[in-house]
């Protein structure tokens, strides 16, 4: 079949499935290729995994050895089957006939999903309920990987990039732009961002997380993004009919992912703003659903995210490092966001930790 990544009749016969008769390809997605096929009618969407080296690869077994990443694919496999067997919407893979989820063909990686109709939801799609039903979401999430996986030591040593570091990785990408023979409009924007960060973080990097900070840790979805969250409609009220892409689970502060969320959800695509009262109605459902969840957790996280963020260079070192311009879009709104939220810090922290107070009861309902 034209276009088929790999011999798609052996495949499907391996899942017990008729022969495919469609394939096309799905243009969603940054760090794996994916397919949508149809079988007898029925729609599947097929996944090739490519090399990732990160959150959630090699995490470590039961007995603390460190895991392959093919063992870690099956083991994030295997949890999501069991999170979906407790009621949470998130989508697991097939099995075949040998009770396998991650199938080899032609040393490819590969694993078949159910096909999920839903659409992908925004800040300009929601409402203060939406945000409110996605931080409670996002709690049942972590509080079932807590009930099905082993218990995390506490508490987890969370290192973050130190100043001159950033600096460094931001003055050698500037040189990696001056030295193209040609720029475009996304190198000059690159070349504005850094220098704007070289300025920016020597002036607040006294406001860096301790070097030698701990955290309370649990088990996160790693890529909790409105790419891989499904939802029934764009409209408000609607719920979320799937969550997808489980490669990133990993052991992690939970309040950090609490934080991205709200960052990759609520952020303005053209402004680079945060949308405040959503990420106050995340933050009350978050906590109203997870109450053990501490109100320093959550101001720990929101330091530390935004540092991270300070600091971090992903997509220009995908861009002119790798020659990788995949995430390319995704740089306006995210360098936006910076010095705004650095210029807004407080009123960035006082809206998560009102919407805590409020799921607490120990601030006001507005």
């Amino acid at each position: 079949m034209p276009g088929t990544p790999v011999p798609l009749e052996a495949l499907f016969l391996r899942f017990g499935l008729p022969t495919p008769t469609g394939i096309s390809v799905v243009d969603r997605g940054l760090l794996n290729r994916s397919y949508q096929v149809i079988s007898a009618g029925q729609t599947y969407f097929l996944k090739h995994y490519l090399p990732w080296r990160g959150p959630g690869s090699g995490l470590p077994d039961e007995h603390g050895r460190q895991r392959t990443a093919a063992q870690t694919l099956r083991w994030q496999h295997e949890a999501v089957i069991r999170l979906e067997a407790l009621g949470i919407p998130a989508v697991a893979p097939l099995r075949d006939l040998r009770g396998r989820t991650v199938t080899y063909v032609r040393g490819r990686p590969l694993a078949v999903f159910p096909w999920n109709n839903g659409v992908h939801r925004y800040g300009s799609h929601m409402q203060e309920g939406d945000g409110h039903y996605l931080g409670a979401l996002l709690a049942d999430v972590h509080s079932g990987l807590a009930q099905i996986l082993p218990q995390v030591p506490q508490p987890l040593f969370v290192a973050t990039k130190s100043e001159q570091r950033a600096l460094t990785e931001a003055e050698q990408l500037l040189a990696l732009i001056a030295g193209r023979p040609e720029t475009d409009d996304m190198d000059l924007l690159c070349t504005h961002r850094l220098r704007e960060r070289l300025a920016l973080i020597p002036e607040v990097s006294h406001l860096r997380p301790a070097p030698s900070a701990a955290s309370t840790v649990g088990y996160i979805h790693g890529d909790f993004h409105g790419g891989n969250v499904m939802w029934s409609a764009l409209e408000p009220g609607s719920q979320v009919t799937g969550i997808v892409d489980w490669e990133k689970t990993a052991v992690a502060p939970c309040g950090d992912e609490v934080v991205s969320t709200a960052l990759v959800f609520f952020t303005d695509q053209h402004t680079g703003q945060l949308d405040l009262d959503l990420v106050r109605a995340l933050s009350t459902g978050y906590v109203a659903t997870r109450p053990q969840f501490s109100e320093q957790e959550l101001a720990d996280s929101v330091r530390r995210v935004w540092w991270e963020r300070l600091t971090d260079f992903w997509i220009p070192v995908w861009r002119y490092r790798h020659a990788d311009h995949r995430a390319d879009s995704l740089f306006p709104a995210t360098a936006a966001l910076v010095p705004w939220w650095t210029e807004n810090y407080d009123k960035v922290l006082y809206a998560f930790l009102d919407g805590a107070r409020q799921a607490t009861g120990t601030a006001p309902r507005r």
